[in-house]
């Protein structure tokens, strides 16, 4: 496939599409409240390793600027200090900034946000064939501005000679849902207005629709890892790739082959739907009724999914799904999904062999070139009530199926598996500490 990519990749416009609207804040949130009297593990872990992080050194420059010695706060123990400074405006003032703009790694001296590293490895496979690259971030409003700044300057200065076309995209505000508060009421803040919240980030498949590219590469903000350990991520994206070009092109001979009446066509399609998407075939149905069948059930986007082995990680993995109308499907279900009061539901969840590393690349046009729409294709039903936050007071908000989830949930899907060392998720800070983000 690796091959085949390489030869075919040429002919089609490729995008990577990014989504980056989570707060930094959520990385350092066992930081905020910091008190010497109730230390969590997680925060002792920091406290133990601080000189192990990749933003010590730009910290330590902010913090000399204003006359502080960041060595003798550590000498005196004064971390809630350390930890104002990381998070407030004084300092990094990462309590207020997406998580693509956190020092993940540094480079003798040199610092790498989440963004430039996602800059760098969309380089090594999703050039097109003029050389340039083109990268679709989602971003929050309150940030974008700060974001795209940073991008054209980044670019600029780091990448003169390169053709890094970055473009961007808001959450729709129209898909905002009203929160409930724990008795399921309305819920209001402290001037009481109701509080409305963004419905997750199954809200994106608006935006990605609009997206023009024949292949488009989707993964999270964080999942990067340091330069030197990325050769993996970019075979393994090319291998994917490969997979999916072969299948959108196997697809679109089907499906014109059906248009032609081909008296062999449905049978062939048939035969290739249960091979790669989904078993079983309907009864009772006329030759005609097959061919009409088998030409719904190709004619819809393409996704193929890399996953990692289970090794615990919270989030979705990949499941069989019988859908209301009785066909099983390939899914990717999150655990909020699942009716955990279910005995036989929870045993399936808890033995799953796999997981999403959100690592996708997909087509999203048909064989005309016109773009899906996407919507036809949600599976409204996984939608689901999340619980949050907002200025201390715990809120019910709706959110909708999921991006990868029910927001596809009705699209061919492929899952393939790839290596744990294609990802490196940062959850927390903390995970900036393991191997796949030390510099070697």
């Amino acid at each position: 496939m690796l091959t085949y990519f390489d030869r075919q990749v040429h002919h089609l416009a490729m995008m990577k599409f990014v989504p980056a609207s989570g707060a930094a804040s959520r990385m350092f949130k066992h930081l905020f409240n910091y008190s010497p009297e109730g230390v969590s593990q997680l925060t002792e872990s920091f406290i133990l390793n601080f000189s192990r992080f990749p933003f010590v050194q730009e910290l330590s420059a902010k913090l000399r600027e204003q006359g502080i010695s960041l060595e003798q706060l550590k000498e005196e123990n004064r971390w809630g200090e350390i930890f104002e400074h990381i998070l407030g405006p004084a300092g990094l003032n990462y309590s207020d900034c997406p998580k693509g703009l956190v020092t993940f790694h540094n480079y003798n001296g040199k610092p790498r946000t989440a963004f430039e590293e996602q800059i760098r490895e969309g380089l090594a496979y999703a050039r097109n064939k003029d050389g340039s690259c083109e990268i679709h971030f989602t971003l929050a409003p309150d940030h974008a501005n700060q974001v795209l700044e940073y991008l054209h300057q980044k670019i600029a200065l780091d990448f003169p000679y390169e053709d890094i076309r970055i473009s961007q995209s808001e959450q729709s505000k129209a898909s905002e849902t009203i929160a409930l508060d724990v008795h399921n009421e309305p819920a209001r803040d402290n001037e009481g207005r109701l509080i409305f919240r963004p419905a997750g980030h199954g809200a994106l498949i608006e935006n990605l629709e609009k997206c023009k590219a024949d292949l488009i590469y989707i993964k999270n903000i964080d999942n990067v890892t340091a330069e030197d350990q990325c050769d993996d991520s970019v075979f393994y994206k090319k291998v994917l790739g490969g997979l999916l070009i072969s299948l959108k092109s196997q697809t679109d001979v089907l499906l014109n082959r059906i248009e032609k009446n081909d008296k062999n066509a449905a049978e062939d399609a048939l035969d290739f739907v249960q091979h790669w998407f989904q078993p079983g075939l309907p009864l009772d149905m006329t030759s005609q009724q097959l061919s009409e069948y088998a030409r719904l059930r190709l004619d819809r986007p393409i996704r193929v999914c890399g996953m990692v082995r289970n090794d615990g990680e919270p989030g979705g993995g990949p499941f069989w799904v019988r859908m209301p109308d009785g066909h099983i499907s390939k899914q990717i279900v999150e655990k909020s999904q699942v009716d955990l009061n279910d005995l036989p539901q929870s045993k399936i969840l808890s033995e799953a062999t796999h997981f999403n590393p959100v690592d996708i690349v997909c087509s999203i046009k048909n064989r005309r070139g016109e773009n899906y729409k996407l919507e036809q294709f949600v599976d409204h039903s996984t939608g689901f009530v999340s619980e949050k936050f907002h200025h201390g007071k715990v809120i019910r908000a709706l959110e909708l199926p999921g991006l990868w989830n029910g927001a596809m949930a009705l699209w061919n899907t492929v899952f393939v598996e790839v290596p744990s060392s294609t990802f490196h998720p940062v959850k927390t800070v903390n995970d900036l500490l393991r191997p796949g983000h030390i510099i070697q």
